[in-house]
């Protein structure tokens, strides 16, 4: 079936402008002209749109998004299975948020007692430190801290006085480029394929070479937001019962998906705890 400009338009809430410049530059080109004059979309150009839109989603600008479109079925499966695992996992990061939400909530209402750390569970700051007990050695560090600030600051407005100012986003949630996603998918994929080779060669969740590997996992999503081992344990549940996960990883190899929780829940209570 095929859809005019303004149909497509009305489904997806891209503008008319917006369809227009995506042809000018080459990423998404209309199926054929009608009698009527009018240009008209088909399911395949439905389906490179929902394409843009998702790296859109994920930051990328339009200039960027052209080298990531695909046309192949398979290949355009990869894409969107990195861009579910991506959405998943900043869901179960707001569900970290919402946690830590809903103990304050009770413990303002003097329900429960609250650890002072436990104010800031779920955040992706990762400035955070642990509390200096010596006050003369804080106060020394926070002057020295101050201090340095201070000349940093004075170098940038010396040497940098025209650019542009930077980003008030924490580093884990800045925009990526197309160079940080496709690195990101390579690095993932690379995961799962070591992880597959540990199942056919015999290891445990549990062997060094194996947690290694899960090592690797957890700084990987460490780049998007560094979770508490109550939020890693969670994932690792997901993998196994999200019916989307469970594809992905039985892709590589049945026994994937356990494998890999039962190796995350190890590195969960080992480094996390």
């Amino acid at each position: 079936m095929a859809y005019s400009m303004e149909d497509v338009s009305g489904m997806s809430g891209v503008s008319l402008s917006e369809l227009g410049q995506y042809a000018e530059k080459g990423l998404l080109n209309p199926s054929f002209v009608g009698q009527d004059e009018d240009v008209y979309y088909e399911k395949r150009e439905l389906l490179r749109l929902q394409q843009i839109l998702f790296c859109k989603e994920v930051g990328m600008e339009v200039e960027e998004i052209g080298p990531m479109l695909r046309d192949a079925p398979r290949d355009m499966i990869r894409i969107m299975q990195q861009h579910r695992i991506e959405m998943l996992e900043k869901a179960l990061h707001l569900h970290g948020l919402i946690q830590t939400l809903d103990k304050t909530i009770s413990h303002l209402r003097g329900e429960q007692d609250m650890d002072e750390h436990e104010l800031y569970a779920g955040f992706s700051n990762k400035g955070r430190h642990p509390l200096l007990m010596n006050k003369t050695t804080s106060d020394h560090a926070a002057k020295n801290d101050y201090s340095e600030q201070m000349q940093t600051t004075e170098t940038n407005q010396k040497y940098n006085a025209n650019a542009p100012e930077p980003s008030t986003l924490p580093e884990a949630q800045e925009m990526k480029s197309k160079e940080d996603f496709l690195d990101s998918q390579a690095k993932i994929d690379r995961i799962h394929l070591d992880l597959q080779g540990a199942i056919e060669n015999g290891l445990t969740p549990d062997s060094s070479e194996v947690q290694q590997i899960i090592g690797r996992h957890l700084e990987w999503i460490k780049g998007y937001y560094t979770p508490t081992a109550e939020i890693y344990r969670d994932l690792a549940n997901l993998y196994v019962e999200h019916k989307n996960f469970r594809q992905m990883y039985d892709g590589y190899h049945p026994k994937l998906a356990e494998f890999l929780r039962d190796g995350m829940m190890i590195k969960a209570e080992q480094d996390l705890s």
